[in-house]
């Protein structure tokens, strides 16, 4: 019986953060709140990979972090709805009407839930969510 030859499938690279695989490709690693966060890079060049790097580095931060150095755990709906329409004002294949129409949901929702803007994400249950939609069916149009 031949002895098992195992091969590396990741390597370090000149960076923190960033790994290469056996593949080639470049990976980007990052935690938050104990968890790993992975993301390929989609590049098997390491300057590519840099820059790259640095820009998921950013974003991993902002999503972290919510401006106060708080854990996003502790994010607000109203922090993660503006997060939601930057990420659509920065989506270019939205089309003007359909971002419109999106607009005047979440507007139409933060006024007929009041109090759901400065709630916690992680406590928003199921179950307000049936509730509201209950109190919201008697008002709104049926297209709503």
């Amino acid at each position: 019986m031949k002895p098992h030859k195992s091969t590396k499938t990741w390597q370090k690279a000149r960076k923190p953060n960033l790994l290469r695989h056996k593949s080639g490709r470049y990976y980007a690693r990052a935690f938050a709140a104990g968890k790993e966060v992975w993301k390929s890079l989609k590049t098997s060049h390491y300057s590519i990979a840099e820059a790259k790097l640095a820009e998921f580095l950013k974003e991993h931060r902002e999503r972290v972090s919510n401006g106060h150095g708080e854990v996003s755990a502790k994010m607000t709906f109203g922090e993660a709805l503006k997060i939601h329409q930057q990420n659509q004002a920065d989506d270019m294949t939205i089309k003007p009407p359909t971002r419109h129409c999106w607009n005047e949901i979440f507007v139409a929702l933060l006024k007929s839930w009041p109090g759901l803007a400065d709630r916690e994400i992680r406590r928003i249950s199921a179950t307000d969510c049936k509730e509201w939609a209950r109190r919201f069916r008697k008002v709104a149009s049926p297209t709503v």
